[in-house]
């Protein structure tokens, strides 16, 4: 689990290798909700740029935004350690060791609330993004398992099972085809913001389940656990970021950020369309944060994230049912939201922390 209060040097690296820990704790909430405090100017910029690079060092990011490297070290330790952010890498799920995935829809059968049983789902190990929503489904699930049989044995002998759960409908990812998890509505021209599966080696690999980890670890550290070069690793880390197949960030709940108008879209495709080819129009939409491919009700999922209801109907009206292929959508906004930056297991079974965000 990534000890999110760890101090952090200049350099970006952190003063200790506890993250890399395997025992295994209770999940943490990150805290996120209103009443947990306003984000200030300062806390809102210094997220801004975390997300830009979540490695980027203390004395660089206080020139960024204006203050001493002092206040930056104190403001970042209080996201920490009040649980609103945490950093780590985003990567294709596939490179931790998790090779099924679906998103499961659940209606609720009126004995408990909506929100009460997301928070329950929310600590189950192999979940790690809960929403609730408007629509017939009121709580969707994401859930990431080794393989098929790990998955269907959640759905069936974890979810299923759940107080308050009447009905469930399980939608099977044929490929998790894009993520962007920086949030600010403007698509930054670097061509490597977003994440997109990608062939690696074993030392990727690794470096990858590290970073995930602990997205500020050291280069020194990594290079000594390897037995390769620093330099090996600074130059591998540096190909793994500029062909999209990771990146280290600021994690961070959008509507804690202000973007209340954030919803799942599910699509429906034409007999003929590729559900590819629509998947990649959608990457090309700064607000679409997340685009799978699945099977079932859907061919293709997306998250589109908007400050309010009159963007959300814009780049609906305008932007995704004007697309190519596209025959009928249906919309779930959000009410509520839990995350958990995903974190490689840790040995075997299933018993492995992840940390959540919630609103």
């Amino acid at each position: 689990m990534q000890l999110l209060a760890d101090p952090v040097s200049s350099e970006g690296t952190v003063d200790s290798g506890r993250a890399a820990s395997g025992h295994s704790e209770a999940p943490r909430i990150l805290r996120s909700d209103q009443e947990a405090g306003e984000l200030s100017r300062l806390d809102l910029d210094l997220i801004e740029q975390l997300q830009l690079d979540g490695r980027v060092p203390y004395a660089a990011l206080a020139r960024q935004v204006g203050v001493t490297e002092k206040t930056v070290r104190r403001r970042v330790s209080h996201l920490l350690e009040e649980n609103y952010i945490q950093i780590s890498a985003v990567t294709d799920p596939a490179l931790l060791g998790f090779r099924a995935m679906a998103i499961v829809l659940l209606s609720v059968d009126g004995t408990r609330s909506p929100a009460e049983l997301a928070g329950q789902l929310a600590l189950l190990p192999e979940v790690d993004y809960v929403t609730v929503t408007t629509g017939p489904f009121a709580v969707q699930a994401e859930v990431i398992c080794v393989d098929g049989k790990e998955l269907h044995d959640v759905v069936s002998d974890k979810i299923r099972r759940l107080s308050g759960v009447r009905e469930v409908e399980v939608l099977p990812y044929l490929r998790l085809h894009y993520q962007e998890a920086r949030f600010s509505g403007v698509r930054v021209d670097d061509g490597r913001t977003g994440v997109r599966p990608r062939a690696l080696d074993d030392t990727d690999r690794v470096i990858i389940a590290r970073l995930a980890g602990n997205g500020r670890a050291s280069f020194r550290q990594l290079s000594a656990e390897l037995d390769v070069s620093e330099t090996m690793v600074r130059q591998r880390y540096a190909r793994l970021v500029d062909s999209g197949a990771v990146r280290v960030m600021c994690i961070v709940n959008p509507l804690r950020l202000g973007f209340r108008s954030t919803c799942w879209v599910g699509l429906k495709l034409d007999q003929g369309a590729k559900a590819v080819e629509v998947a990649e129009s959608l990457t090309q939409l700064p607000v679409v944060s997340y685009v799978a491919i699945t099977a079932g009700r859907f061919d293709v999922l997306a998250e589109v994230v908007t400050s309010d209801g009159e963007a959300l109907l814009k780049v609906l009206d305008d932007q995704i049912r004007s697309l190519d292929g596209v025959r009928s959508l249906d919309t779930w906004l959000y009410l509520d939201l839990h995350y958990k930056a995903l974190q490689p297991r840790q040995g075997p079974g299933p018993a492995h922390a992840r940390d959540i965000q919630t609103v």
